[in-house]
């Protein structure tokens, strides 16, 4: 298809901009809403509306045991649990190149924290989950007057069915609402009046359909040069890419060669491109479009039936097991007497022999086999391997050992991991846009406030005149998967045996309350053992001199050799030193001399 994106621009007609819209809405559309229908199906599992609940007869069990909720929820945390760190690489080796990208990555930490990026990220974690993938986009808050970054709802979003990354595609959509005083607000009376309201031509899945029909549906399109809106029918607004700097401004500057003051065209762009200010996050992508198509949930569905239908078989055989089929004697009463007869406690039945075993019997139900338990226990652990959630993941310690647990944990892990990298290469992405607004926006000074280890404050000042063309943006995770506190004591204590850590570290893995004062303890305690064993080789040096008539004491290494006796000050330098403190040295040789 010819997207005709050259001719989107700012000079096309109004009638062949809404003309290319309408084309491309067309060739969208399709693909959007086969996407929304699984979207919705995955949903209503997460929320517990599954396998045909509300079609089950009364009297029969509609029990859902719902593991994907319990799945979901358990892997949100562990995913975005390490919060990223920024590093921003000087574009230049000199120290003031150095300074100014320091301030550049302390602003990102800055941002990373404003603007709770980690509960965004949990957000856009549990639509990859559900609804296939996530999407963050960036942008400039002018009531803010400073960079922010929101979620979007992936149902909101239209793309073409084409074999690209979606950062690569021609064009982005996303569906907004807005009331009609918003709508005059941001487009004018007139364009307004030209919209239709409550007519969408798009389904987003919204479950208020009476607070939808009360909204303009608006299409807000973006290409990498141009962002446009329309309203079926009617285009109501359009600019160049508001995020890049398409025209520069223009700098006097020294040229210290031609000895005078020159004046240059300054362009403040970080991004060597224009882009479309969305991130998509996208897992289990094999389809032929830029979308994955299908979800962890979707994956995980078939199995959550077949838990569901096992555990509602074993409820239902349980309550015939407990009020099994009455069987009634004609003679005793009527048909429409029996049918009037409930499983109601203490219920009275009267008629003629009702009283008698022969007249009116219950019927015990029969056991369901003990192969419907099995199947249960089966498709538990097959659901637990498909989401990556064992028992140990969850909290519950089900191996017989400890090792096994913490084995079955790592390779939860290690399944999970796939999600983090992927929140790592879109922050990325999340970092190099928020920068890209610094240098355009932060025309005037902006002040950052940071708190350092211990409650430290620092205050950094940042504005675009501080970020230099070409620096590079490293984003790194603490750890892209959390150790539990089993693993970081166990780590500890060995660091702790190979010299590797010093004690306030070991006490602050191991959790103590005042790692600090523990330390000091240790300290004293260590000191109060080799002052023993000091005193305990000063009087055996003593009493080895007295002896041999005189302070002598042969080490181990000088034993039978007739010399290099250690006399008594020798001993207490040798305990001082190995206590880090030092002591006087014995005079050369007197140790070895007898004095009758």
């Amino acid at each position: 298809m010819d997207y005709a994106l050259e001719d989107f621009n700012l000079s096309t007609t109004p009638e062949k901009m809404v003309e290319i819209f309408t084309a491309w809405l067309e060739e969208s559309k399709p693909y959007h809403d086969d996407i929304l229908r699984h979207q919705t199906e995955a949903e209503k599992y997460y929320l517990g509306d599954q396998t045909d609940k509300n079609d089950i007869p009364a009297y029969l069990s509609n029990t859902v045991l719902n593991r994907i909720f319990e799945a979901v929820e358990t892997m949100v945390p562990i995913v975005t649990s390490s919060a990223h760190q920024f590093i921003a690489t000087p574009a230049g080796e000199n120290p003031a190149s150095a300074a100014k990208s320091k301030i550049v990555g302390d602003a990102l930490i800055y941002q990373y924290e404003h603007l709770n990026i980690q509960e965004l990220l949990e957000r856009v974690t549990r639509n990859m989950m559900i609804r296939r993938y996530g999407v963050l986009k960036w942008f400039w808050n002018s009531d803010k007057d400073d960079v922010d970054v929101k979620e979007i709802d992936p149902r909101l979003i239209i793309v073409p069915k084409l074999r690209l990354d979606p950062h690569d595609l021609p064009y982005v959509m996303e569906i907004q609402g807005y009331t009609e005083e918003e709508m005059e607000d941001l487009f004018g009376k007139e364009k307004t009046s030209q919209a239709a309201k409550g007519q969408g031509s798009v389904s987003t899945g919204a479950k208020d359909k009476d607070t939808d029909s009360k909204l303009y549906q608006v299409f807000e399109v973006w290409t990498d040069k141009v962002v446009a809106w329309f309203a079926p029918g009617v285009m109501l607004d359009r600019k160049e890419n508001p995020f890049y700097d398409f025209t520069g401004t223009t700098k006097k500057k020294y040229d210290a060669i031609r000895g005078k003051i020159v004046k240059e065209n300054k362009f403040y762009n970080h991004l060597n491109e224009p882009e479309k200010p969305f991130i998509f996050f996208t897992p289990f992508n094999i389809s032929d479009g830029p979308l994955p198509d299908i979800s962890l949930v979707e994956i995980g569905m078939p199995v959550q039936d077949s838990i569901n239908d096992q555990k509602r078989s074993i409820i239902n055989n349980s309550k015939q097991m407990g009020n099994g089929q009455l069987l009634i004697d004609s003679e005793t009463m009527t048909e429409e007497e029996s049918e009037n007869l409930t499983n109601q406690p203490g219920l009275i039945i009267r008629g003629k022999g009702a009283a008698s075993e022969n007249r009116v019997r219950r019927e015990a139900g029969v056991p369901i086999p003990s192969s419907h338990f099995s199947n249960l226990q089966h498709s538990e652990m097959v659901f637990d391997n498909i989401m990556s959630v064992h028992s140990s993941t969850r909290g519950v310690a089900a191996a017989k050992t400890l090792g096994q647990d913490i084995l079955s944990r790592q390779q939860d892990y290690t399944r999970i991991d796939t999600f983090t990298r992927i929140l790592n290469r879109g922050v990325s992405r999340l970092a190099n846009g928020l920068v890209q607004l610094m240098k355009m926006f932060y025309d005037e000074t902006h002040l950052f406030k940071l708190v350092g280890e211990e409650g430290a404050i620092a205050f950094v000042s940042l504005n675009r005149d501080n970020i230099e063309d070409n620096i590079n943006i490293v984003v790194k995770s603490g750890q892209n998967l959390p150790m539990d506190d089993i693993s970081l004591r166990t780590e500890a204590v060995q660091l702790w045996q190979l010299g590797a850590i010093s004690p306030i570290t070991l006490f602050k893995r191991l959790k103590f309350t005042n790692p600090e004062l523990e330390a000091a303890n240790l300290l004293a305690w260590k000191q109060g053992q080799l002052d023993m064993e000091t005193q305990a080789a000063i009087q055996q040096a003593q009493a080895g001199a007295a002896a041999e008539g005189g302070p002598k004491v042969e080490t181990p290494e000088t034993a039978g050799q007739g010399r290099g006796t250690e006399s008594v000050l020798d001993v207490l330098a040798r305990a001082k030193k190995a206590l880090g403190g030092t002591a006087a040295k014995a005079a050369p040789n007197t140790s070895n001399q007898n004095k009758s």
